[in-house]
């Protein structure tokens, strides 16, 4: 495993993240043992943890992780989320529930996380799909500061989403507010919004750094999966245009020659490898459900990209892959 710094702190993750969203909800697969897989990322070099509240019911995205905390929480840098009213009932399927960024809700929300955690401190404290009304709150951004001079937070960080988007959101929260992380979708085959925050002066002179989300492009690009596969209707990945499948299928096939024999690599690892050779990104958070898959994407970073591969991949993304696409994917926006 390597290690990379988050922007200017003194934060420093494994290029390869691990996220609990899959152990607490089964919207991508059913895991069967939770904290097997907590400690195969561990055994991997993973130090970078990255959870919420509102991942499954009752928080159980955070209490899952206590009892590996209570024996390594020196080992571990850890992120979770606030700005979900984890009361609050889901509108209806995987919708997202209701917001609360008052300075009083976010305080609860912060003091809920550390009971549930069984930590005094976190090290990166992410907004989770905030939008502009929660980044404008300049009371909002007082009390986060306030955290901070608590000891009860490190440093503060952007998760934009929940689906590909949010640009003037990740502008703003860039060029306007004291952040060390911008958290968003990006892979190769999926580049924007992410190069244009990468280009930002903050984030190109290494003052915050950029964490990457389904780097897989929901299983197009981890070899798990064929265009044939139907998803259940509970299952993140079936809220994928088709089509936007399929175009993303018939990119990745131009990109074989990452995973060639030759390269060591698997169709999966050299995903992540093509996201780590953009230095504005310093970590991965691949979606995994079981061992084999926390060991093969953790084991990314020992095939990364030669200077040769990254300019032909650079090439393709800037010709769209030589591809037409059938369906052309929106940018979120908040207003």
């Amino acid at each position: 495993m390597r290690y990379r710094r988050l922007g200017d702190t003194q934060l420093e993750v494994s290029e390869v993240g691990f996220g609990t969203w899959t152990l607490a909800s089964d919207w991508w697969g059913t895991v069967d043992d939770e904290q097997g897989l907590l400690h195969a990322a561990l055994g991997a070099g993973i130090n970078f943890i990255d959870t919420a509240p509102v991942y499954g019911d009752g928080g159980v995205g955070e209490t899952l992780l206590a009892d590996v905390l209570a024996s390594e929480r020196d080992e571990i840098v850890l992120t979770t989320k606030c700005g979900y009213d984890i009361a609050a009932e889901r509108p209806g399927g995987q919708r997202e529930r209701p917001q609360d960024w008052s300075p009083r809700g976010v305080r609860e929300q912060l003091e809920g996380s550390l009971r549930r955690l069984g930590t005094d401190y976190i090290d990166l404290y992410q907004l989770h799909n905030a939008r502009l009304d929660a980044l404008e709150s300049d009371d909002l951004w007082a009390e986060l500061e306030t955290f901070r001079s608590e000891g009860k937070i490190l440093e503060i960080g952007v998760a934009l989403g929940p689906a590909i988007g949010w640009v003037e959101d990740g502008l703003y929260a860039l060029r306007e507010r004291p952040v060390a992380t911008l958290q968003t979708v990006f892979n190769v085959l999926e580049q924007e919004p992410g190069l244009t925050f990468a280009a930002e002066p903050v984030v190109a002179d290494g003052g915050c750094s950029m964490i990457s989300r389904v780097p897989h492009a929901s299983d197009t690009l981890s070899g798990k999966v064929t265009p044939d596969t139907r998803f259940p209707k509970g299952d993140h990945r079936a809220h994928r245009n088709r089509d936007n499948m399929l175009d993303n299928f018939e990119k990745a096939e131009t990109l074989s020659f990452l995973w060639a024999p030759e390269t060591g690599r698997t169709i999966g690892q050299a995903a992540i490898a093509g996201i780590l050779a953009n230095p504005a990104f310093a970590t991965v958070l691949p979606t995994v459900i079981d061992a084999g898959e926390v060991k093969e994407f953790a084991a990314a970073p020992d095939f990364p990209l030669s200077a040769d591969e990254k300019a032909e991949l650079d090439g393709l993304w800037s010709r769209n892959f030589d591809h037409e696409d059938r369906f052309e994917m929106p940018m979120k926006v908040s207003r």
